[in-house]
């Protein structure tokens, strides 16, 4: 008799990040937890660039503020997907600065749509695959 097996694939992914590996989840809760990390990422980064329409006549304080603010947000979006605690020695790694995490948030923003968009794509070409027959 015919023996058929399935094998789960992995839900997660591993990525090397300034020579570490971190691991990046995709199951189910991962997934809604990113989509609504950059849900509030993309919010809240229209509202700090928004903050400072000329710099000639923001306040001292006001540019602190803002970078503060966009230091908080890149360290949500690291955190969300590369775990609790780990934003300060990437921080560290990228020279104490923000604005070059932010490579990483965009990286990690694209490993998230190629990932949904391939498991999308993948449900559908079996659907109508299965409808053909």
């Amino acid at each position: 008799m015919t023996q058929f097996k399935f094998e789960f694939e992995k839900t997660y992914k591993e990525v090397d990040v300034a020579g570490r590996v971190y691991q990046v989840e995709f199951n189910d809760e991962a997934l809604t937890k990113y989509q609504k990390a950059f849900k509030r990422f993309d919010k809240e980064i229209k509202i700090v660039t928004k903050g400072i329409q000329d710099y000639e006549t923001a306040t001292d304080e006001l540019i602190e503020e803002t970078a503060q603010k966009q230091k908080e947000l890149v360290k949500d979006i690291v955190e969300t997907f590369l775990g609790e605690g780990t934003f300060e020695d990437l921080y560290e790694k990228a020279g104490r600065s923000s604005t070059n995490l932010m490579g990483l948030v965009h990286y990690l923003n694209e490993i998230y749509l190629d990932e949904t968009q391939k498991k999308a794509d993948e449900t559908r070409n079996k659907y109508l695959s299965n409808v053909k027959k």
